[in-house]
């Protein structure tokens, strides 16, 4: 938990690599991201009240992973099987941690990419790896942000038809021929 703030929740996800670590809290009127690497910490706030928009996009990473695991453990398990009694249990073994690798993956579920934006900046929330713990947290920040903005209006939530297409056929009022006006437009 941040220092000297007694009023954060720690959020779902984090990430950590070597000697860096991220985490997503919970604040009052905030969202915090906090990065850790090495002997320095990062902080980055975004009000609820300038959230604009929480996007989350699928990846591929968990197939990679998916494939790389079992790559590794097929080639464990045919070396296990090609070695004399002297490696055999070594790579049993290797190919077991591989096993419970691909197992651990693929429960853990689809991954993903989220970024909060504002009207200033749009950044990566990268602690949110996976959309169930992506999910969980659009969850708790909804009624934060609905609370700080407003409801959201229903008619905004329609997509937005291209510029330059009207509206659809069954919306238009059937004009008779008799009362049609001629186009005088050139078009080169």
């Amino acid at each position: 938990m941040p220092r000297g703030e007694k009023a954060y929740q720690r959020l779902p996800g984090r990430e950590a690599g070597f000697l860096s670590y991220s985490r997503l809290w919970l604040g009052p009127d905030h969202l915090l991201l906090a990065r850790t690497a090495f002997f320095s910490e990062e902080y980055k706030r975004f009000y609820f009240r300038d959230i604009q928009a929480v996007v989350t996009r699928r990846t591929e990473r968990r197939e990679i992973l998916n494939v790389i695991f079992a790559f590794t453990m097929i080639v464990f398990g045919v070396l296990a099987v090609v070695t004399g009694s002297g490696w055999q249990a070594f790579f049993l073994v290797m190919a077991g941690i591989f096993v419970l690798a691909l197992l651990v993956n693929w429960l853990r579920g689809p991954t993903c990419v989220c970024h909060v934006r504002t009207a200033v900046q749009t950044e990566e929330l990268s602690p949110l790896k996976r959309f169930r713990a992506a999910r969980k947290v659009i969850e708790r920040l909804k009624p934060n942000i609905e609370k700080a903005q407003g409801l959201l209006a229903p008619e905004l939530l329609r997509p937005k038809q291209p510029a330059g297409v009207g509206p659809a056929p069954s919306e238009t009022a059937a004009q008779p021929a008799s009362q049609a006006t001629p186009s005088t437009e050139i078009f080169p």
